[in-house]
């Protein structure tokens, strides 16, 4: 393996801001003391997956879970809960919170949660709550299930452990981002049911962004910005649903590329769609690490703000400090 040492006394801060992905709120306080400006993407599913693993609907209906060692095994997890409900809710607030409090008072941007249906039927209780989809990539995944009477309670559930993020600890610092939000009438019920459960963007400062990684998303931005204070740009989906690639196909993956010009013709709309309409612009893709003339490319076009996984945080803050450096002089 290579080691790079980079002296943190001599590293500047660029304009953009450079924040981090984060899912284990187990690594987030050594996390924190890489030069940062904080979380654009704080990963819900892998505090549901590795610290719950119970499905949030077996938690409201557990008369439905018919299996004798799921049941025996959500007993076990539970024992001591007499609200089952409240095991999901403090457990998932306490991951968020941990990841929320050792990032404040920078801003911390929590994905709502985003399993697709086959992997929410793999948690315990799971297969008694989702459909048998042919294609779950594009099947019944983020802001979708947020509204539909399938997930309705347990996306009330994800709620609470927010809203107690926010009042119950104070950690206002935390933001709210929907993902896979295909439409803008389906944004309109997301937010509804958010403000049924004591979520309402605005009050108490609260800001909601949504993921900017379907084309629809960038083609009525301008009507999405009246939902919406941000856009985090999902590099992965937006070049799968540019390409019309498949990623889970092994026979044509190799085609999957994020610098191909119609995604990045895409990604410059929602970066000058977002600054027109006043709102945040970011993104949470691995394509700036990967490739460093994609993260040369976001920084021309003024992205607010590139979020990386913490072992490309110092290598890509030093790019990009280079990078405006340079642009700035061909001004």
């Amino acid at each position: 393996f290579h080691v790079e040492s980079i002296s943190l006394k001599d590293l500047q801060r660029p304009k953009t801001k450079i924040m981090m992905n984060l899912g284990d709120p187990d690594e987030a306080f050594s996390f924190s003391m890489i030069p940062n400006d904080g979380i654009g993407l704080a990963r819900m599913e892998f505090v549901i997956n590795n610290y719950i693993r119970i499905h949030p609907m077996a938690l409201v209906h557990p008369e439905k879970v018919t299996d004798e060692k799921e049941k025996a095994k959500i007993d076990e997890l539970t024992y001591g809960y007499q609200d089952r409900e409240e095991y999901f809710v403090e457990k998932l607030s306490q991951g968020i919170g941990t990841i929320a409090a050792a990032f404040y008072p920078k801003p911390v941007v929590v994905r709502m949660s985003d399993f697709k249906s086959n992997e929410y039927a793999s948690l315990l209780g799971g297969s008694y709550f989702e459909p048998q989809e042919s294609n779950p990539m594009l099947g019944f995944r983020g802001a979708s299930r947020y509204y539909d009477e399938r997930y309705r309670e347990g996306f009330a559930l994800e709620c609470r452990a927010m809203k107690r993020v926010l009042e119950g600890m104070g950690l206002v610092n935390l933001i709210i981002m929907i993902p896979f939000c295909r439409r803008l009438n389906e944004g309109e019920k997301v937010l509804a049911e958010m403000e049924k459960n004591g979520l309402k963007r605005g009050e108490n400062g609260l800001k909601v962004y949504v993921m900017c990684e379907i084309p629809n998303n960038i083609l009525l931005i301008d009507e999405f910005s009246k939902l919406f204070d941000g856009f985090s740009i999902g590099s992965n989906d937006l070049t799968q649903l540019t390409l019309g690639i498949d990623r889970d196909s092994g026979v044509v993956a190799h085609e999957f590329d994020e610098r191909d010009p119609g995604v990045m013709k895409f990604v410059s709309m929602a970066i000058q769609g977002a600054h027109r309409n006043g709102r945040h612009s970011g993104i949470c893709g691995q394509a700036p690490s990967d490739y460093p003339e994609f993260a040369e490319f976001l920084v021309r076009e003024g992205i607010d703000s590139i979020s990386l996984n913490p072992d490309s945080v110092m290598k890509i803050t030093r790019t990009v400090v280079e990078m405006e450096s340079r642009l700035n002089n061909q001004r």
